[in-house]
């Protein structure tokens, strides 16, 4: 099944969209039945798919009727919450799963998948329960085919796999889509839908079920460092300014630096590159184009204990791109 797979994708290579260098949204991975890892960028509109060759290809969405659907003719994604469909032309589809808990930083988890009768879920339809189970506490996410998780808990790390409405402390939080990790005591969730080239998350103290923090990560974790009870976060920050440093790049650059408390000297990116694939798509709305806010990703360290949060700028390179 590998070797098939694997040829169809070189065989399919050639006839698809590739994309520009830049990252257009936070990466999920996916691994298919067979062992392939396939990445992919969710946003509003479309799918960024890369291949387990490394080729990327973009994927518009699709009308699905239920669940989500993206394809641009050659390849496909369905699915319905965490688990999607992997199509290339007229091949078979493979099954590929989020593996997003065990590829990062996070500490390790043990998983566990239950399907749930209506009876059991509290919408009178079947679902799917995961959870995420760490020596003082579980994560449990309640899928029921639609984007976004239907239900998200923090709850004891004893008994089986399976809903506790009495015990289960539920997360009513609209950034939370769907389980992502966690580190210590600090439980993360990402959102169903990345943000102007970024995934948004949310933190909390799975003690207390304290809310902590919230933020948008461009692409992974650099680091994720617990000692004793401080969490070190360092990531590239995905902020979205109200001015385009394309058209005003020193009125935009200085309005940036103030909002992220950067150095009045701190280079500001060129966003030319950045910008040109739309401007050369329709030369006619150029000056239109280069006026669109831009995006800037730039690293920083958050702190984060169970009594707050604080975050500064770091030093490292910035980038830019037009908002989505």
């Amino acid at each position: 099944m590998r070797k098939t797979f694997i040829a169809g994708l070189a065989l399919a290579a050639v006839a698809v969209l590739i994309l520009p260098g830049q990252s257009r949204a936070a990466a999920i991975k996916y691994t298919c039945d067979g062992g392939d890892v396939l990445t992919v960028a969710f946003s509003e509109s479309s799918a960024e798919l890369t291949l387990p060759d490394g080729v990327k290809v973009s994927l518009p969405q699709q009308q699905a009727a239920s669940g989500f659907w993206y394809s641009n003719g050659g390849y496909e994604l369905r699915g319905k919450g965490e688990e999607l469909q992997f199509a290339i032309g007229r091949m078979a589809p493979v099954t590929c799963r989020n593996a997003g808990e065990v590829t990062g930083q996070f500490d390790r988890a043990t998983r566990a998948e239950v399907e749930l009768a209506e009876k059991d879920t509290g919408f009178d339809q079947k679902g799917k329960l995961t959870c995420l189970r760490y020596p003082n506490f579980a994560l449990k996410q309640l899928d029921l085919g639609e984007k976004g998780a239907a239900g998200l808990y923090i709850a004891s790390s004893e008994g089986p796999c399976q809903l506790n409405p009495t015990l289960d402390r539920k997360i009513n939080d609209d950034i939370a889509g769907y389980l992502w990790g966690a580190v210590g005591p600090y439980a993360f969730f990402r959102g169903a839908d990345g943000w102007n080239g970024g995934m948004p998350f949310v933190v909390y103290d799975a003690r207390s079920g304290a809310r902590l923090t919230e933020d948008v990560v461009a692409g992974e974790f650099s680091a994720l460092t617990l000692v004793g009870d401080e969490l070190t976060l360092r990531y590239r920050r995905t902020f979205g300014a109200e001015c385009s440093l394309l058209a005003d790049p020193e009125g935009c650059g200085k309005k940036i630096r103030q909002a992220l408390g950067l150095a009045p000297d701190r280079a500001m990116p060129d966003c030319q590159a950045a910008y040109k694939p739309a401007i050369d798509a329709d030369p006619n709305a150029a000056k239109d184009i280069q006026a669109w806010p831009s995006v800037v990703d730039y690293p920083v360290e958050r702190k984060l204990s169970e009594t707050g949060t604080s975050f500064v700028a770091v030093e490292g390179e910035l980038t830019c791109r037009p908002a989505m």
